[in-house]
């Protein structure tokens, strides 16, 4: 991401004008691990270091580091939430979150965290998510039944073309509730869901995708057969990769996929007690509880007609 001159004068200013040295070297550490000021500037450690030169090199150093977002995202819980039961309040603030909208960055206030406005862009990242960090996710697992028969049975074409009528469902499901697709092979993918509420996001996407393709098993299927997928929802802390080969070795990543290969049913939902733990009353009825791993209760969800006596 490509940071203005404009923008680094604003929060060098920010921080010089609202807080002391002690607050200063605060957000630093919270910031890069071990900055270490009189290192950074030159300045012999017997020399107290003025404010502002503090809040210049500091500013320069995390945008060297790409780690501007995470100097801002300081700021704003320092602003909001103050430190050791004092309020803190940031200068010049407001305009530096209207300047990073203008960059296409958002403020997700029920994460509290900067976010890319995916009207403008998408990335696996959300745009701001650095690979290390830890936060929590809630990931959809899909899988094509019986991918290598299908392959076997039916024309390339054909595959072809089912498959990415399929992909185009899954990513209208995805899009509308702010996920991301993070890997995709020729049978599945894996789905992440990172603001708002995560875990009913998650859970509405994969409902949403049982749903659209009943219909189209229905409607517009050109399998002689409908075509079946088996969806899970899991959630918890994980650190980010963007790797996907190493997101195979992720424990978040393993439960998802167990989940779905050992828990679910062809075109079926099964969201984990983890995942499900958010839902309301009226979600909660959408669901029929199902054993899962040691005895766990997973909620399973799936679409058939009705019958009539």
């Amino acid at each position: 991401m490509q940071i203005s001159t404009n923008m680094v004068s604003l929060v060098t200013k920010a921080i010089a004008e609202s807080l002391d040295l002690h607050m200063i070297q605060f957000i630093a550490e919270q910031t890069i691990h071990n900055y270490d000021f009189h290192r950074q500037t030159g300045i012999s450690n017997t020399i107290n270091i003025p404010r502002a030169v503090a809040a210049k090199q500091f500013v320069r150093d995390a945008r060297k580091e790409g780690l501007f977002l995470k100097l801002i995202q300081t700021l704003v819980d320092i602003h909001t939430s103050g430190y050791m039961g004092k309020n803190y309040p940031v200068k010049h603030l407001r305009p530096v979150i209207i300047e990073l909208k203008n960059m296409g960055i958002i403020y997700d206030q029920t994460n509290r965290v900067f976010v890319e406005d995916s009207g403008i862009r998408r990335t696996k990242n959300w745009g701001t998510i650095l690979p290390g960090e830890e936060h929590t996710f809630a990931l959809l697992r899909l899988d094509i039944v019986g991918n290598s028969k299908l392959v076997r049975e039916y024309p390339e074409e054909i595959i072809k073309k089912t498959y990415t009528d399929l992909r185009k469902i899954v990513q209208d499901a995805t899009d509308k509730r702010e996920g991301r697709i993070w890997s995709w092979e020729g049978d599945g993918g894996l789905i992440a869901f990172f603001f708002s509420n995560k875990n009913l996001y998650a859970s509405l996407a994969g409902m949403d995708i049982i749903n659209r393709l009943f219909v189209y098993n229905h409607t517009n299927c050109r399998l002689n057969k409908p075509l079946e997928v088996r969806i899970a929802v899991h959630s918890g802390i994980m650190e980010y990769v963007n790797n996907e080969e190493d997101l195979k070795s992720v424990d978040l990543v393993k439960k998802v996929v167990n989940i779905e290969a050992n828990y679910t049913k062809p075109n079926t939902l099964t969201v984990s007690d983890m995942a499900m733990t958010v839902f309301g009353k009226h979600m909660l009825d959408q669901f029929s509880p199902t054993r899962g791993e040691s005895s766990k209760t997973y909620y399973s969800y799936s679409v058939n007609w009705e019958r009539t006596k």
